[in-house]
């Protein structure tokens, strides 16, 4: 069931964004979870950026020291377990110790809020403590993944989840059609456009992204186009006008004030960063 990945998981989103192979949850929690990603950190040992593509997660730490350290916008060190709930900006981790293992649970966009039976606007903060959540049933449930292995700590997980699901959930299908509209297309698609395709009124579609995602559809917009245009920084004999002009930017100065706003570098900088440690593929 799980399916081991040694690679450099430089950003949590590109294990998501790269759509890798992961396991799948049982019937009952299909429409909350998307999937279980098990990777294995094997890359940089200095800070890296952190961000997600509007997914909520809840991570893992599996092995010693269980604890991660978040610094910038964000300053928060957890141990055992965290959620992320919505996207990050100029936020980084650091102190992740190479061979570090992470048990990464991938909500659907509308799933997590389903399940805790509140929107994302509810969530006080992007990163918290699965304690701040679940209460001592979530620390204790972090202890015991972190001591299990194999088929039974995904079996221990998924009866949790299965405890927690409210009794009657309302899924909201259209806006998951919206999020995939714009995955479909890396971002490169116009808010008027979703509502045309979709046949959805505009107003509707904001509420919505601000209620499950915590941003405007814009704002997420941006968010994805920049995460394809990220992942072109990892690649050796990187272009950046290309880059900017296949990922739909007007022109390389308009990509690097994107790159300053979510990252806090310029794309030269992360560039020379993949160009002393290639990532492995």
């Amino acid at each position: 069931m799980y399916l081991r990945r040694d690679m450099p998981v430089d950003l949590l989103a590109h294990i998501f964004m790269e759509r890798l192979p992961l396991a799948r949850p049982t019937p009952g929690l299909t429409d909350i979870v998307e999937g279980y990603y098990y990777v294995t950190w094997e890359g940089r040992e200095e800070d890296v950026w952190a961000s997600l593509d509007g997914a909520p997660v809840l991570v893992f730490l599996i092995n010693a020291p269980h604890r991660l350290t978040f610094r910038g916008a964000h300053n928060r060190v957890f141990n055992g377990a965290f959620f992320c709930c919505f996207g990050l900006q100029d936020t980084y981790i650091t102190h992740l110790p190479k061979g570090m293992e992470l048990l990464v649970v991938r909500f659907t966009n509308c799933g997590l809020y389903h399940l805790l039976q509140q929107p994302a606007m509810g969530m006080q903060h992007a990163l918290c403590g699965i304690g701040e959540i679940w209460g001592s049933s979530g620390e204790e449930l972090a202890e015991i993944i972190c001591n299990t292995r194999g088929k039974e700590q995904l079996a221990l997980l998924e009866a949790f989840l299965l405890r927690k699901l409210p009794a009657y959930t309302t899924v909201n299908y259209m806006l998951q059609s919206a999020i995939q509209l714009v995955r479909d297309h890396r971002g490169r698609i116009t808010v008027a456009d979703i509502c045309s395709q979709l046949r959805l009124n505009y107003k509707w579609l904001e509420r919505n992204f601000r209620q499950y995602l915590g941003l405007t559809p814009k704002a997420y917009l941006s968010s994805i186009r920049f995460l394809h245009a990220y992942f072109g920084l990892m690649q050796p004999d990187t272009d950046l006008i290309r880059i900017a002009l296949d990922n739909g930017y007007y022109d390389q100065n308009h990509f690097i004030r994107d790159c300053r706003k979510y990252t806090g570098q310029v794309p030269s900088r992360i560039t020379s960063l993949y160009q002393q440690v290639p990532p492995a593929l």
